[in-house]
Order: structure tokens, then C-alpha cells, then sequence
């Protein structure tokens, strides 16, 4: 899939227009090109294009010949992916992964020091009593 969080916004236009495509899908098996185009054009404007190429490259939606010309289908893998909680999803996912990777990096950072400052009051310790039984 792709990163759509470096885009604001992008994840849940994705999000929407899956939805959307979703609820198309339970009244027909495919959507005809211009009427997707045609109904969702203003909504999302320019934007529209690019959403589409990303859910094909993900592999979410297909094109597919109908009577009606060249449509769009969402694919098994697009209906799973949605059910799990589409491009939102994966963005928490990634932000969360991301915190814990930070968490357990300040965590070995405390460690770190700990052990560096144990080691140096134990040099000390060490170096007191020598120098005091001399």
C-alpha cells in the first residue's frame, strides 16, 4: 500500500471514495467509468484521477469491459482491506509503531545512563579505597 500520510488528508479521501465505491458495488457489480466520474468528479475534484490510480496500484479496485463500457469493480482484497479499516488504519498502525519504537529508544537511552554513571561511581569507589589503604 501506499504511504498516503505524507499527503493531509489523502487516507481518508481514499477511505471515502472506497466507501463510497462500496456502496456502489451493492447495487451493481461494476461501475461504469463516466458515471464514476461523473459522480464523483465535483466531490473530489481534481484529486479524483490520482485516488483512482492509487486504489488500481494497491490493487483495490480493477477495470473491467461491461456492457456498458469500461468499469470498475473493487476487488476481494479492496473488500477486505476496508473491513479491517482501509488507508486509516494503516496510518495509526504506522504512527503507533513509530511511538513504540521511540519509547523503547528512550527506554535503552535511560538504561544507557544508568549504566555509564554506575560504572563511573564504581571507578571512583574503587579508585577512593586504593588510594585510602595506601
Amino acid at each position: 500500500m501506499q504511504l498516503t500520510g505524507k499527503s493531509t488528508g489523502l487516507d481518508e479521501k481514499l477511505d471515502g471514495l472506497l466507501s463510497l465505491l462500496m456502496h456502489e458495488f451493492e447495487e451493481a457489480s461494476t461501475v461504469p467509468l463516466t458515471l464514476f466520474h461523473d459522480r464523483y468528479g465535483e466531490l473530489f475534484g481534481n484529486d479524483l484521477d490520482g485516488l483512482q490510480e492509487i486504489l488500481f496500484e494497491d490493487g483495490l479496485v480493477r477495470a473491467i469491459v461491461g456492457p456498458d463500457g469500461l468499469g470498475m469493480q473493487i476487488t476481494p482484497k479492496g473488500m477486505q482491506f476496508m473491513a479491517k479499516g482501509g488507508y486509516s488504519r494503516e496510518i495509526r498502525e504506522e504512527m503507533i509503531s513509530h511511538e513504540d519504537a521511540l519509547r523503547a529508544q528512550k527506554t535503552a537511552k535511560s538504561w544507557n545512563k544508568v549504566v555509564i554513571i554506575g560504572f563511573i561511581i564504581a571507578m571512583a569507589v574503587c579508585f577512593y579505597l586504593r588510594h585510602r589503604s595506601s
